[in-house]
């Protein structure tokens, strides 16, 4: 339910274009100032056209052969993960991220719409066969996750190919509400893409 005006993603985007990165935030349809309604046109599928339209639109205006590293949390990690064989990017970070719908507890403060779409399987998925095609991947997860199962991390990490790294927050939440656990996310993330990108694009 967050957009692109969360803390976590302008707290992310100052991280990377401070050491020379350019970072591109956006509202998925039915989110923040996009059009659309949330309860109607949030499914996977819906999301990952929109990052992959994205990343088109990028490329058509910087050039084809752009450089794009992908981050997402929660229900954006799972999207990154989906839409990363079409985009081919040269880093991904994930944080939180589920692999099946099923492992997700849906917050109390969702829209009462949202819950029952999920319990009718509008918002139903297995991603699992997306793993294969998946490297160079930090997978990050915290302890005290109340809404994704921590399982999913060691899931994810166990099925992706190298270079990979798995960094688990101990006893963060889901939204990685702490400041230490905050700063930890936030230098290892700019940290993976530096590397990736020296190590792959050199």
């Amino acid at each position: 339910m967050a957009d692109k005006s969360s803390p976590k993603q302008v707290a992310l985007a100052k991280g990377c274009t401070d050491v020379g990165f350019a970072y591109f935030r956006f509202d998925h349809r039915g989110c923040g100032e996009s059009q659309g309604s949330f309860e109607q046109d949030t499914t996977l599928e819906n999301r990952v056209m929109d990052l992959v339209a994205t990343v088109g639109t990028i490329r058509d205006v910087l050039g084809k052969r752009m450089h794009i590293g992908l981050f997402g949390s929660s229900l954006g990690g799972t999207v990154c993960l989906m839409a990363a064989s079409e985009i081919a990017p040269f880093a991904v970070v994930t944080l939180a991220a589920p692999v099946r719908s099923r492992s997700i507890q849906i917050p109390e403060n969702s829209p009462g719409s949202l819950t029952q779409e999920t319990l009718e399987g509008k918002i139903r998925f297995d991603i699992a066969a997306a793993m294969e095609s998946i490297d160079h991947i930090l997978v990050i997860h915290g302890s005290n996750d109340e809404i994704v199962a921590i399982e999913n991390a060691s899931w994810i990490y166990s099925h992706v190919h190298d270079p990979k790294a798995l960094l688990i927050l101990e006893n963060a939440d889901h939204r990685i509400s702490d400041k230490p656990n905050q700063k930890r996310f936030m230098k290892r993330t700019v940290q993976w893409f530096s590397d990736c990108c020296g190590g792959r694009l050199a």
